[in-house]
């Protein structure tokens, strides 16, 4: 399988104070770079528009050696590797101008029926999809679990802002709100080694979100975004310092 480089240059306006790219923004290069091989790999949003289907990003592991600083000339290889009836593994590694390597994930998607918005069995939609493949990450990519310490950090009641092409809270965002939370809470700077995101649930405009925070003390910062009305957990992150 075919390995696509994506190259990005990192903006004034995706960076924190400190000159260090926001990890949301960060996320938003990998989703690009995903999204752009899918469509030239021929299972991408055209394709799965005419099944009346989309990805959803699931879980995505990342472990950062530097984070990209403004003006940063960075190239994102992405590749498929591997699936299985439900979930499509997709590997990723940042390098800057100097070709020194920023980062390395892992990550996993599904794709979703527009209408049911209930997963689809892969193997029956002949994506062309490789069976195995290279990974980035060593060991094995797990889906996060909630912590049992958690305090209530901020509610929020989601804007048309962060809803994406598929109508839906884009993963991206769910990190912003993290992290801004993070910061609020523990005063948080953002000093990113590694993160790992789980999404549960879809989320839309007007729904409201209750997000804890818990903090361990071998250095990882732990969230949990829920419903308000207490239905369900829809995404939990955790971030290591």
């Amino acid at each position: 399988m075919k390995v696509r480089e994506e190259k990005f240059t990192v903006k004034t306006y995706e960076c924190r104070p400190d000159g260090n790219i926001k990890m949301a923004c960060l996320m938003q290069y990998l989703q690009e770079a995903a999204a752009l091989h899918a469509e030239q790999l021929g299972f991408g949003v055209d394709r799965l528009n005419k099944i009346n289907s989309y990805w959803i990003l699931s879980n995505l592991r990342i472990e950062i050696n530097r984070l990209p600083k403004w003006n940063d000339e960075i190239t994102v290889k992405t590749w498929p590797s591997g699936y299985n009836r439900l979930i499509a593994t997709r590997e990723f590694v940042g390098s800057d101008q100097n070709d020194c390597e920023l980062f390395r994930a892992g990550s996993q998607w599904m794709v979703l029926d527009k209408g049911s918005s209930r997963p689809k069995n892969l193997f029956r939609l002949d994506l062309s999809l490789p069976k195995t493949g290279l990974k980035a990450l060593s060991g094995k990519l797990v889906r996060l679990e909630p912590q049992d310490d958690y305090s209530q950090a901020d509610r929020i009641s989601v804007p048309y802002s962060s809803i994406d092409l598929n109508g839906h809270v884009n993963n991206t965002e769910y990190v912003r709100w993290g992290i801004d939370a993070l910061r609020k809470a523990f005063k948080f700077e953002g000093n990113v080694r590694s993160m790992h995101a789980t999404y549960l649930s879809e989320v839309f405009e007007a729904d409201e979100l209750d997000l804890l925070l818990s903090y361990s003390r071998n250095g990882y910062f732990y969230v949990l975004a829920k419903r308000s009305d207490g239905q369900n957990n829809v995404h939990v992150m955790e971030i290591g310092c």
